[in-house]
């Protein structure tokens, strides 16, 4: 037999026992089930929280607290802990990267400590965020969508609000607000854009609304009225002492024009409102400046929103110093039957009867109308100036109003 062959069979024989034992010991089952059995001989002990000697336990007050459950309690508590961090830390996972961009749940605990550009997910898991965190909240420069994955607003954030430059729109995507933001609300200068597309206003705001000055535009893009905006509506009644010229240039859109016996009314249907200027013959300044505007609107601007009831009218302006029946004069004529015309139902008492001379496209001779026409006002005072509102009798409700000054009120 060959002396060296028989000594390598021998060393093999002392040897296989040992390399049998270390694949045994580095197989992935056999190093799995050694880590379950020490775990589990860990926890059976730890949790083996009865005590058997008066030192087991630790005394509080009057109390005895075995150590043992104590200690089970502060490692339940410290591997939940554990845990949850890790789960809903996204950054220590690779597949939660998109970009070097680290996104987060919308109530991850995490992002308290975040900094820079991030992604965060909304509650049912659609992109809800992105852009620039810190101190806790979106500040700086993001994009906000809705679940639908339209975005809903793209510019400067400051927590978590939006704050100086922005454009905010609609649920489906198209553009409603381009300007300056203060809390979340339109503030300072925008422009307000229809669900179309169209160019609705360009000016000022405050709060939300249009206030100050602004330019509305019609469907067609194309400016019809510039001037004062309050309360999120056209400040008419700072066209009272306007003359005709200033009207005429503040306002654009479609008009008509009616006269009679010293009383001119200017109607501006894309304003939804009227102007009435007295005419004094005997006066060298033939152009007579806006006494009266009526508003064609059955609704009523105010800071809180638009009210529409006389319950609420009583709360903002006061008790009314006259409630009761009139003859309706000339300009109230016109208001219904303009009111009847658009309408499709019956305004106050129905169209009064008039007699209309056409003498040019917009300029109107009034030779006629019903002056046994009646209807029912309520009248209040506020800031130096008087709002009528004329309704039928017995209802809250009114279809449109009127301003003028007190001084006018005592001439007449």
């Amino acid at each position: 037999m060959n002396p060296l062959k028989t000594l390598l069979q021998s060393i093999k024989a002392k040897l296989t026992p040992f390399v049998t034992k270390f694949k045994l010991y580095t197989k992935p089952s056999f190093l799995l089930a050694r880590a379950t059995e020490l775990l589990r001989n860990f926890f059976t002990k730890t949790l083996n929280v009865r005590p058997r000697h008066k030192d087991d336990y630790y005394s509080v007050g009057r109390w005895l607290v075995s150590r043992r459950l104590a200690f089970a309690v502060v490692i339940v508590i410290g591997v939940l802990s554990i845990a949850f961090l890790v789960s809903s830390w996204s950054g220590l996972f690779p597949g939660r990267q998109n970009q070097g961009i680290k996104t987060y749940g919308y109530n991850n605990v995490m992002l308290k400590f975040a900094k820079g550009t991030v992604r965060i997910k909304g509650k049912s898991g659609y992109l809800a965020y992105e852009g620039q965190v810190s101190k806790g909240a979106c500040n700086g420069q993001g994009t906000l969508m809705n679940p639908a994955g339209f975005v809903v607003y793209q510019g400067n954030f400051a927590n978590s609000m939006y704050e100086n430059n922005g454009t905010q729109y609609y649920q489906d995507g198209t553009l409603f607000y381009q300007g300056t933001f203060h809390e979340n609300l339109h503030s300072g200068t925008g422009k307000i854009y229809r669900t179309n597309g169209s160019l609705e206003y360009e000016g000022e705001f405050a709060l939300d609304m249009k206030e100050g000055e602004g330019i509305l535009y019609d469907m067609g893009h194309n400016p019809v009225f510039t001037g004062m905006f309050s309360f999120d509506d056209i400040k008419y009644s700072d066209l009272i002492g306007k003359s005709a010229s200033d009207v005429a240039s503040a306002y654009n859109g479609e008009r008509s024009i009616y006269e009679s016996s010293g009383e001119r009314v200017r109607y501006m249907p894309d304003i939804n409102a009227m102007s009435v200027e007295y005419i004094d013959d005997n006066s060298v300044d033939a152009e007579a400046n806006v006494e009266v505007v009526y508003v064609l609107k059955d609704s009523f601007p105010t800071a809180a929103g638009r009210i529409s009831t006389f319950t609420e009218l009583v709360d903002y302006l006061g008790e009314p110093i006259y409630v009761g029946t009139s003859y309706a004069t000339l300009p109230e004529i016109l208001a219904v039957n303009k009111l009847n015309e658009r309408s499709k139902g019956i305004v106050i008492n129905g169209p009064a009867d008039i007699t209309i001379s056409s003498v040019f496209t917009e300029y109107n001779e009034i030779k006629e109308y019903d002056r046994d026409y009646k209807v029912y006002l309520h009248t209040y005072h506020k800031d130096g100036l008087l709002y009528t509102f004329v309704t039928d009798p017995g209802v809250d409700t009114f279809s449109f109003y009127y301003v003028m000054t007190e001084n006018l009120a005592d001439v007449e």
